[in-house]
């Protein structure tokens, strides 16, 4: 009686929830299929460990949940485990949430180049909740540049994954 979706089945995967889950976030009801779907086709489609940026906010939230399950580096992880185990450098982590946050809204292709560059991002993740978080100004350059900064390599819904090109 103490899990979130009642529906679920009972299963040692730990990812089976999105399946069925909903999450209330950023004003909006989002669908955790998708992602589950999405993280699912990365787990058996990325080779090696690219970085990856997904959006980021406060702590015990759904975001960072590309790099939670699939294990896979991003810009910046879990903002308050960033933090506490950098102590000394906490604010180069609150500079990097700062930067995604940035990244997602601008439509500026200077620095939209000088993020991916800089960080070194191979799979841009633009989902339900960074459609619910960013701008939608920020969020419609991911269409309007598809082809020239990045290409799409995954569709699902409102979930797309987009592969830095070189």
């Amino acid at each position: 009686k103490d899990r979130w979706i009642l529906e679920a089945p009972r299963t040692l995967d730990s990812m089976t929830f999105m399946e069925y889950a909903h999450y209330d976030d950023f004003g909006q009801r989002l669908d955790l299929s998708e992602d589950y779907r999405a993280i699912r086709w990365m787990q058996d489609n990325v080779q090696g460990s690219p970085v990856i940026v997904e959006a980021n906010c406060p702590e015990y939230r759904w975001c960072s949940r590309f790099t939670i399950y699939t294990g896979l580096p991003g810009v910046v992880g879990w903002n308050w485990h960033q933090r506490q185990q950098r102590v000394f450098t906490s604010t180069w982590v609150e500079e990097r949430v700062a930067q995604v946050g940035n990244f997602y809204n601008s439509i500026d292709p200077v620095f939209i180049r000088r993020f991916l560059k800089t960080y070194d991002v191979k799979y841009i993740i633009v989902g339900q909740l960074e459609r619910a978080a960013y701008t939608p100004e920020g969020i419609a350059k991911f269409d309007q540049l598809e082809g020239q900064y990045w290409r799409e390599v995954y569709r699902d819904g409102a979930t797309v994954i987009y592969e830095v090109t070189p």
